[in-house]
């Protein structure tokens, strides 16, 4: 008798541990988020709200995408509105709308966090835009853009929006535009003046 009390509290004690430790998939780190999100879906926990995982287009990772992580992951940031940061098997990307993606190199590939609850938190970035133009030359367009870490750094990228050639029949302005890197301290030496 006290044998089998014994093996039934033990029983009882597994299937208690196995099942707190099968409820780390319910918050979310097993699902498989499109990057392309409609605005509606974005602010949407998929995890406390599965109803809304079939319209938004979300489905369960399979359990090979799990285990090399080369599940495209994303965060939002604050400004300019619709760009993001983009996490696919440990490299990061910068996604402006109508542009293409921009590496984003250096320590904040392992500082920004990509689990479920952070998906949700809007990135607090700073966004600097500049456009000068100088009579007798090109219009010249350049931004800053400060971003800060789940670790509590802040990391500064300058860009520059080169001009667009062609007309809108053509297929180098109908594919979007190109934005290119720039030293942070060319970006401050014409803000400046100096």
């Amino acid at each position: 008798m006290k044998n089998k009390l014994l093996l039934s509290t033990c029983l009882l004690t597994l299937s208690f541990l196995a099942g707190c430790a099968g409820s780390s998939a319910q918050n979310g780190d097993d699902l498989e988020i499109p990057t392309n999100l409609p605005p509606i879906c974005r602010d949407i926990d998929f995890a406390a709200n599965p109803d809304m995982q079939e319209v938004c287009g979300v489905r369960k990772a399979s359990k090979h995408n799990i285990a090399y992580k080369n599940i495209p992951q994303q965060r939002y940031l604050i400004k300019p509105s619709e760009t993001s940061i983009v996490k696919t098997n440990g490299k990061l990307e910068l996604r402006f709308q109508n542009s293409l993606p921009i590496n984003l190199e250096g320590p904040i590939t392992n500082e920004l966090e990509f689990s479920q609850e952070k998906r949700l938190e809007r990135v607090k970035n700073t966004y600097d835009y500049h456009e000068i133009t100088k009579p007798g030359s090109e219009r010249l367009r350049i931004f800053k853009m400060g971003i800060p870490t789940d670790k509590g750094h802040k990391y500064d990228f300058c860009f520059r929006i080169p001009e667009r050639k062609g007309n809108d029949r053509t297929r180098n302005r109908a594919m979007g535009v190109n934005i290119e890197t720039m030293s942070c301290t060319e970006f401050d030496r014409i803000t400046t003046g100096r």
